[in-house]
């Protein structure tokens, strides 16, 4: 565990909460009174005990050692939150696996693999304009009768992004001849 990371954290005022090693050698300082029947087994404030650890990150910390009641795992939890109740502290671990369904999820399907620029406004203009182009193409697939796909509308547009045509005729466009229910992929003179 990277406690000089983590102290640094501390010292700009963020708070972390993450899981705590089984190897970590701590004392336990006063304990925190426990919430009735909430899964919560102990809520500790620890010092961390070996020289390196105590080097890297000389404050407090909070271990909360809590037991999911849907599930039945325990999880022991290292904090700097104090102050937050230990329920809190819980919820903030478990809220954390949405945020990264989150991200899996632009990565999937705005297909950002790397940022072109590292300042916070251009991560979130390029956040923005991948958003915009994919809620584009989801309307487009919504109001469309042909049953594109998104991938397949992600193409058409990559392919012909510089051409100058009507996308919306293009795309509503059907065969009338029976038993050709297929568009074809390029065929853009008119005819089925």
């Amino acid at each position: 565990m990277d406690f000089s990371w983590l102290y640094s954290l501390h010292q700009h005022s963020v708070g972390f909460v993450t899981r705590l090693p089984k190897n970590l050698r701590y004392q336990v300082l006063p304990e925190s009174p426990l919430p009735v029947g909430a899964g919560v087994w102990a809520d500790q404030i620890i010092r961390l005990s070996t020289r390196y650890s105590q080097a890297h990150y000389p404050e407090t910390l909070r271990r909360v050692h809590y037991r999911d009641p849907e599930t039945e795992k325990e999880y022991v939890f290292l904090s700097n939150r104090l102050a937050l109740p230990s329920l809190a502290v819980a919820d903030l671990y478990r809220q954390r696996w949405q945020i990264e369904t989150f991200f899996r999820w632009i990565k999937q399907n705005l297909k950002i693999k790397t940022f072109s620029g590292a300042s916070q406004n251009a991560v979130l203009i390029q956040l923005w304009t991948a958003m915009i182009a994919y809620l584009l193409l989801l309307w487009i697939k919504l109001r469309s009768q042909a049953g594109w796909s998104i991938l397949e509308l992600t193409r058409i547009v990559q392919n012909l992004l510089m051409e100058r045509f009507n996308l919306w005729a293009l795309l509503s466009r059907t065969c009338d001849s029976p038993g050709d229910e297929q568009l074809p992929l390029f065929n853009f003179s008119g005819a089925c």
